[in-house]
């Protein structure tokens, strides 16, 4: 049964996203903020990343998909790279490293689902420290 939101929830089933808060989805690494539900198996939200800013590389050990509304990322997924648009389905496999940046001058806007295995937000790929 889906989770009741105090603000947006109609019915328990029914969820409007602009009357919904917005969550941070992106911890240390990502300026990825929206709602979102979460269910028994799966998480889904609707998230912006504002232009000019980006999701640094990250992993997670649930698998995601994207769905772009608006806006264009430069997407890094396992070392390659590719511009995703509105209507693009990106899939992201369980722990693959992947990064995104913003490009042109609108936010952009994607539906996401993740398998609840884990939750929304992922783990910052650590830099190695320099050794003097």
């Amino acid at each position: 049964m889906a989770r009741k939101i105090k603000n947006g929830g109609i019915m328990d089933y029914i969820f409007d996203t602009t009357k919904m808060p917005k969550q941070d989805a992106g911890g240390d690494y990502s300026t990825a903020n929206g709602p979102f539900v979460k269910g028994k198996k799966i998480i889904f939200g609707k998230f912006t990343i504002p232009s000019g800013t980006r999701a640094e590389t990250h992993s997670h050990p649930n698998e995601q998909f994207i769905f772009p509304l608006q806006g264009k990322a430069r997407v890094t997924i396992k070392g390659k790279t590719k511009t995703v648009i509105p209507g693009d389905i990106v899939f992201i496999p369980a722990n693959t490293p992947h990064s995104s940046v913003v490009i042109g001058n609108e936010d952009l806007i994607f539906v996401t689902a993740k398998d609840t295995s884990w939750g929304i937000v992922g783990i910052k790929k650590k830099t190695p420290s320099k050794k003097k």
